[in-house]
């Protein structure tokens, strides 16, 4: 496995700063979803000194990859997502991102969750197919109304699942309730990413302080022979009163790094 944080945690910072933490803290990834306090990653990058290209081999060149591609693209939403969606998709073909991250999204007032996971598996069907094209796998995250390990299967089963596949947040399917073998049963096999994070009371904390069982998870993982990104989601963004993330970021590579040694989880 390997270690990434998500730029969530850290949506003012520009490259050097990302590069610079990745390298001192032991990530091999940035997890890219905001860069330079904006959210509009297609206009941020095209405005980089040589667009995306140019970003993508500055990041090469200091051993850090861009795992995943975090798109705000809601499937449950009007069509013009899938245009937004396969223009993220072009980014991340351009960054050599591998993953391009959607959200299922809520079922609309007055509508039956069969309808909407019709519409959004049209959606995420084509978004696959297109994506199939630009060598970018789509892969749905475990929120909202697909937070659950058994919601988000569905979803992808409903589509086809070509070129298709999940993150896990391990978040939302244990505050839902789900236990963790139904989990792993639904997604398991379907699993190419995973978002970690921790909290207690309906808060994040920093990694190791809340009640989420990270030692189970990574258990799991480890046995199910998964062997991508471990990506830390700080929600700094959304919840401005967190720790900076010159805290958090190394507090969670540090508590990252301590688990897996004591699970025998390799990290490259």
């Amino acid at each position: 496995m390997r270690l990434a944080f998500s730029t969530l945690g850290c949506p003012a910072w520009g490259i050097e700063q990302m590069l610079g933490t990745a390298r001192a803290q032991g990530y091999a990834g940035v997890e890219l979803r905001f860069y330079e306090g904006s959210l509009d990653l297609l206009a941020a990058l095209a405005a980089f000194p040589g667009g995306p290209g140019a970003f993508a081999r500055r990041c090469a060149e200091a051993g850090v990859e861009v795992p995943c591609l975090d798109s705000s693209v809601v499937l449950s939403k009007a069509e013009t997502e899938i245009a937004d969606g396969k223009r993220m998709i072009d980014l991340a073909q351009q960054l050599g991102a591998p993953f391009l991250r959607v959200f299922g999204g809520a079922v609309p007032e007055g509508e039956s969750f069969a309808s909407c996971q019709a519409r959004a598996a049209d959606k995420l069907a084509r978004l696959g197919a297109y994506g199939a094209t630009r060598g970018v796998r789509v892969l749905l995250e475990t929120h909202d109304a697909f937070s659950t390990g058994e919601a988000a299967a569905g979803l992808l089963a409903a589509a086809g699942e070509d070129n298709l596949g999940v993150i896990w947040d391990v978040h939302h399917p244990h505050a839902h309730g789900e236990p963790l073998p139904r989990t792993l049963e639904c997604i398991g096999p379907r699993t190419y990413h995973v978002h970690v994070k921790d909290g207690a009371g309906g808060k994040l904390t920093l990694l190791g302080e809340g009640e989420m069982p990270l030692r189970a998870q990574l258990t799991a993982l480890r046995d199910l022979g998964y062997r991508g990104y471990l990506s830390f989601e700080w929600e700094k963004a959304w919840v401005p009163e967190l720790e900076e993330p010159e805290v958090a970021f190394p507090h969670a590579a540090r508590a990252l790094k301590k688990l897996c040694a004591e699970l025998r989880i390799e990290l490259a």
